[in-house]
């Protein structure tokens, strides 16, 4: 994991701009000699604190190890608590295919998550979930950066998947699997434009794909792998991000759209910002 330290606001931007300079493209030739490019995907995490790691709401819930099955039986559960009292139909797997569901494939970098709609619904109402939330805006990254006041310099991770096209290492290797924006769900979902992300581990002995910490697939440092930058910001400029933020109309209750976000942007505006 590269890591980079700014002073300023502008230097942030500065920041994101060489990233996406160096990384928004890679260029491979091809074996008649043309050259094809191709874009690459760059997601934005924030958090408060630069010493934290990269952990999922179910990482930070309990010490115990789920594979995707075990999981996603914990997960689905209470489906119909949830469906009779919302009146919306998640069409979950059921018990009897979810297994079929699952495709416990050690020779694949993706690992499919059956139900996905349903699970970045619960993620968004609080259930610990081993989905890790990233945003295709590094002002919205910076928003939640800087979001709760602290004494700690707070950080904004970017995320390049397979910046060379490709991707290196074995089946029984963490690795990571990027799910998409395209789902049903709440609608903060696309004020945030959110992605998700989770990382596994394939165990041979078992047969199953283990959750395992994010950090441990940037830990293995492999040449032909996800890509993870760290910048790190001065704690004492949150009243200037949050200014420019709210320029940019970037505020809690765009962010979330609720009763709760609006008294909380009127907070934010009155209390940090004096506006």
């Amino acid at each position: 994991m590269e890591t980079k330290k700014v002073r300023t606001w502008n230097g942030f931007i500065k920041a994101i701009n060489g990233v996406r300079h160096r990384y928004s493209s890679s260029r491979h030739e091809l074996a008649d000699g043309r050259v094809y490019e191709r874009k690459n995907k760059i997601l934005f995490r924030g958090q408060s604190k630069a010493k934290w790691s990269l952990d999922t709401t179910l990482e930070r819930k309990t010490n115990e190890e789920f594979h995707l099955y075990s999981y996603m039986l914990k997960a689905t559960r209470g489906a119909s608590e949830i469906e009779s009292f919302t009146g919306t139909n998640w069409n979950v797997v059921s018990y009897s295919n979810l297994e079929n569901e699952i495709n416990d494939n050690q020779s694949s970098f993706d690992v499919p998550l059956p139900s996905y709609d349903f699970l970045v619904y619960l993620r968004h109402h609080g259930f610990p979930s081993p989905l890790l939330d990233w945003t295709e805006s590094p002002f919205i990254a910076a928003y939640f950066a800087f979001l709760t006041q602290t004494n700690e310099n707070p950080a904004v991770y970017c995320y390049i998947p397979s910046p060379n096209g490709g991707r290196g290492g074995t089946g029984g290797d963490p690795q990571i699997t990027v799910n998409g924006p395209f789902v049903r769900t709440h609608k903060r979902h696309f004020a945030q434009k959110a992605w998700y992300t989770i990382a596994t581990q394939w165990r041979y002995a078992e047969k199953r794909h283990y959750f395992c910490p994010h950090e441990r697939v940037f830990e293995r440092g492999a040449t032909h792998q996800d890509l993870l930058i760290k910048i790190i910001l001065p704690h004492n400029i949150r009243k200037t991000v949050l200014e420019h933020l709210n320029d940019y109309n970037i505020n809690h209750f765009t962010l979330f759209q609720s009763e709760d976000s609006l008294i909380k942007a009127i907070e934010i505006k009155e209390f940090d910002l004096g506006i």
